[in-house]
């Protein structure tokens, strides 16, 4: 089961920030600062989408693990597919808490992919 995190932003032009190109210094694109977003959820596997969780306030490692903990492990426990899926995830930050890395080596024992090398950081490491 793969999971990951995104933010969707709300655009406006309220503030711009100009990033200039190293290999062309006369170009510039505008992108906005800290715009009004959105942090959305999900899982899938080669069989299921798991239905997007939407964070109430900031994404960080309270939150994250409040998220596997109250919804997350009751959806995929309640499916039943908690024994028959690896969970993996990418190299977030929030992730590698180490309040969150306790309880999913806990919660998918050594059914889990994640960065860093074969220790309590994740049971499987991304291959290279």
């Amino acid at each position: 089961m793969f999971t990951d995190e995104c933010a969707i932003c709300r655009l406006s032009r309220a503030r711009n920030v100009y990033v200039w190109a190293k290999e062309n210094p006369h170009y510039y694109e505008e992108i906005e600062y800290n715009t009004p977003h959105v942090m959305m959820w999900a899982a899938l596997n080669a069989l299921r989408v798991i239905e997007p969780y939407f964070f109430d306030g900031p994404l960080n490692h309270t939150s994250y693990l409040n998220m596997l903990q109250q919804w997350f492990i009751p959806k995929i426990d309640e499916l039943g597919i908690r024994e028959k899926v690896w969970f993996q995830q990418d190299g977030a930050p929030v992730h590698y808490a180490l309040t969150v890395r306790d309880y999913l080596n806990d919660t998918f024992s050594d059914k889990r992919i994640g960065r860093g090398s074969v220790t309590s950081l994740a049971p499987m490491k991304w291959p290279e």
